[in-house]
């Protein structure tokens, strides 16, 4: 009876993880855990395009600092390929991109900025 049940729970903590994995994004979303922030990028590699036809998307995986200096990994879609170069605020919360929107090198904070260019 206690095998089967460690067997049990072993195969329920697979299934979660690999439920956690796939949708975490949208598991982010609704995490009270983590908090809404920004996280300021630069557009530093080609985009993944995903869709077909009309339907093409353009996928950002890229490293951003937020306002105190931490590095933060963000995803992203457009519908139009953004040049090398560009600078973008995304409104992240964990992996969940809330919005995103192109800035101005005048519109990052200073420290945020350093961090960014070194880099």
């Amino acid at each position: 009876m206690m095998k089967k049940t460690v067997i049990f729970i072993f195969i329920i903590v697979i299934i979660c993880s690999g439920l956690y994995i796939t949708f975490k994004r949208e598991f982010d979303q609704f995490n009270p855990l983590y908090k809404e922030q920004y996280v300021y990028a630069v557009i530093n590699k080609p985009a993944e395009q995903e869709g077909k036809n009309e339907w093409i998307r353009y996928r950002y995986n890229l490293s951003g600092y937020t306002e105190q200096g931490q590095k933060e990994e963000i995803t992203f879609s457009s519908s139009k390929e953004l040049e090398q170069g560009t600078y973008v605020s995304v409104l992240a919360k964990g992996s969940y991109t809330k919005k995103w929107i192109i800035i101005q090198r005048e519109d990052i904070p200073e420290n945020t900025f350093n961090a960014l260019t070194s880099n």
